[in-house]
This record gives structure tokens, sequence and C-alpha cells, in this order.
């Protein structure tokens, strides 16, 4: 790609309107692994930015999308970024259908402004990922990203029913509609979300929506093995009742550098978190069946939490979840447990500490492996842990980690046997790539 620096006069000819920096010191807060964008721009409209990717894509330059930047450090090293294309000021709830359960935004509004907004309503949207103060909807969605309540809700691909998306060539194209059940075509939704920026620029989506829980119930069973933890869990998830979300918590770092410090948590064992939301009558009865699977499983009922109390544990499992070094793994809910062993065995050898807040009901568990400064000994660990996980049939990504480990290992890991499906896509949509190579699995 060429070099941006001769152009950014010709830009600013044909955008004086819109707002861009490129002196390297203001960008200096706005790079990525280390990598300095040339221009950042701040369009003020959707059109604004669309006609932004048109000028760049015929002057054969690179665009990374940015919302608040949450998410930025997710992904392998980029390849030269040309400018970067704030999206923040698409901050607008377009509708609220309140009495058909659906919404249309901007991608721009963060998700706790959006949630604000709909509350009023008595109505939400069923997604819950970390960091929904300053985390965009257009983030959100181009990451998949998602909470402890995807055990219930499902993650951003079951929330979302239509998009607008901004095309390498400028154009605008729209896909899935403003009603609960499109049925017609191909489902584009799911193939933008979780593409990272690599296909289009999310900018506009439509969601359904569920009304407020009347109430809510998190209750911390503690557990001496694993392998109790993880049967209490099937048991819980293989019966009629609806648990909103089921985290499994194991911490084994100095109780001073957790976000669960000022937490009452178990110095040994296992805690298990269920969260119930429903009418009272209907939640009480749910308690009560899930106090009898637990204590089938030899479960200590440690805390009922509501309220203020309830919230802030769900705050710490956040906090917890983003910690500066944390392995994402996929494996079925069954293979959770050796996963545990796994990861304590690998710690005793290798002489880390770690901990893991697992979303148990899925399969999805979060490893924060430490002390950051053992380089060596943490990539043996990432890479024993990542065998392991292909192992039994899921994967190992590094949601959150340091430049200098990107430098030896792959985020995403080996490309899958799909991906010569996925180069071909990612040629379909953006054949010059406009789009910013590199973060993406295999270099997409």
């Amino acid at each position: 790609m060429a070099e941006i620096t001769p152009f950014v006069p010709l830009f600013r000819q044909q955008f004086p309107q819109i707002h861009s920096i490129d002196d390297p010191i203001q960008l200096l807060d706005y790079t990525v692994d280390d990598r300095l964008p040339d221009i950042l721009m701040q369009p003020q409209t959707i059109e604004e930015a669309a006609r932004i990717v048109k000028f760049f894509h015929a002057q054969k330059l690179s665009v990374l999308p940015r919302g608040n930047g949450t998410h930025m450090s997710i992904g392998d090293l980029p390849a030269h970024i040309n400018a970067l294309l704030e999206t923040t000021a698409f901050n607008h709830v377009l509708e609220h259908e309140a009495p058909d359960l659906t919404c249309r935004t901007e991608a721009g509004i963060t998700l706790a402004q959006l949630q604000a907004q709909l509350k009023n309503k008595g109505q939400r949207l069923a997604l819950d990922p970390p960091n929904a103060e300053t985390a965009t909807i257009g983030g959100i969605l181009a990451t998949n990203d998602s909470g402890p309540k995807r055990l219930r809700y499902g993650s951003a691909r079951d929330q979302v029913i239509g998009l607008s998306v901004i095309q390498a060539n400028g154009e605008i194209s729209h896909s899935g509609g403003r009603v609960v059940k499109n049925v017609a075509g191909y489902d584009l939704n799911k193939l933008y979300i979780g593409s990272f920026g690599t296909l289009g620029i999310i900018v506009e989506a439509n969601f359904k929506l569920y009304p407020l829980a009347p109430a809510e119930r998190t209750l911390l069973f503690t557990f001496e093995s694993i392998e109790d933890a993880m049967q209490a869990t099937i048991g819980l998830t293989s019966s009629t009742l609806a648990p909103s979300a089921i985290e499994l918590l194991t911490l084994q770092g100095p109780k001073d550098a957790s976000p669960f410090f000022a937490f009452s948590l178990p110095e040994t064992g296992y805690t298990l978190a269920v969260n119930f939301e429903n009418s009272t009558i209907a939640m009480t009865r749910q308690i009560n069946e899930a106090l009898k699977i637990a204590q089938t499983h030899h479960a200590f009922l440690r805390e009922d939490l509501e309220g203020q109390e309830q919230e802030r544990f769900w705050q710490m499992i956040s906090l917890q979840i983003q910690s500066a070094l944390s392995c994402k793994i996929n494996l079925p809910v069954t293979r959770i447990a050796g996963l545990i062993d796994q990861v304590e065995t690998i710690c005793k050898h290798q002489h880390l500490i770690a901990n893991i807040v697992a979303h148990a009901g899925n399969g999805i568990a979060y490893v924060e492996l430490g002390p950051y400064n053992a380089m060596s000994r943490i990539i043996t660990a990432i890479t024993t842990l990542r065998n392991f996980a292909q192992a039994n049939k899921g994967n190992l990504v590094l949601e959150r980690c340091s430049t200098q480990l990107k430098q030896h290992l792959s985020v995403w890991g080996e490309p899958r046997a799909d991906f010569d499906m996925m180069k071909r896509l990612k040629h379909q949509f953006d054949p010059d790539g406009v789009f910013v190579r590199g973060r993406y699995l295999g270099g997409l």
C-alpha cells in the first residue's frame, strides 16, 4: 500500500469539514500494538465515513475502524495503518419500537448508553460483555464479545436482526431487517459479527430486546473438587431450570492483586456462581431446586447475593476477565474439569500462578497466567494449553496480551481447515485490502 503522507493535503481538500489528526505526538494515544497510524479521522455522520472509505479505496490506502479503542488490543500485530476511522460520533438510537421489543441504533454508541435509553421503557439488550461503559456497539459486534449471561441469551449473533455496513468500496449495504423473524435469504449478519472489521465497518444495528428482569439473585457455592463443581453445572444445565449465568472461579494469585480482594471468597476449593432472573415467585422456586442439585454434589452455600452486593460481584467478574494476560479457551463443557487440572499441573511445573473465570455452562474459560515477566515460561504454558484445547475439540485465543508476547505467539493459533474459504470471502468483500490486514486469523 502507498504511504498516506503525500495524500493528507488532498484528503483535507476533499473533506475540509472532517476533523483529523496527523501529528505523531497526538497520535501516540491511538497506537495499535505499537503501530502508529498516519492519520486519525473523526467523521460526524455515517455518510461522511462512507465517503472517506471510498476515498481511501481509490487511493489504495488502508483503513482501520475504531470506536473507543476498548477492543483494539485484541488480535495479531497489524500491518501498516494508513488511517484510523473513529465511529464514536455515530451514537444515536434511531428507533425503539417498545411494543415489538426491537430497536435500531448507530454503532458508535456505548452499550451503557444504549441500555440507559432502553431502560426508560423497561427493556434491555441482553448482552453483558465487560467494559459496558466504554465498549461501543460496533466494537462488541465486530469482536462478538459477550459475558456471563450468554448462557441464557446467547451471543451478539443471537441478538442482531439487521446490520448496516460500509463496504470496502465505500458503499453502504444492509442485511437482515427490523423484525425478529427475517427468514428469507442468507444470514449475512452472522458473517460480519466477529469478523474484526476485515469485511466491512458496522455502522448501524437492529436488535431484538428483552424486558428488564423483575428480580435477580446470585448464589455462590463452594466445592472441594472441580469434578463436583462441574457435575453440579451439568446438573443445572440439563434440568428444567433456566439460570442466566453459571460462573466457575478459581483464584491462585495474590489476593491483594485480584479484583476479588475486597470480596469474600474461599482461599481453597472452587466457587460456582449461579445467577437467576425472574419474577420473585418463579425465582424462589428455581433457587430451591438449584440448592437441591448443588447439595447433591457436595456443595456448600456460601452467599445469596442481591442488590448492590450482587452488582459488585459481577463487576469483579468483568474486571478479572480483563486481566493484562488472558487466554480465552473454548471447550466442550464436559472437558472444563480436565482443563482446570491441566492448568494446575502446568502452573506447578512452570512455577506460574493462574486465575480462572469460566462460563461453566458454555465451556468458555478465561485463564490469567502470571507473573507477566516470566516470558519463556508463559510461552511454554500457552503452547501446552493450546495443544490441550485442540486435542479436546476446542481452541485457545490470546484475548489480551503484550505486544512482546505477540511477537512470539499467534493470538489465534494455526488457521483451521476452513481458512481457504475465509481467504476467498476476504478477497470477495475486500479485494484491494482496504481494511487493515494482519490482526485477524492467518493475517487477514
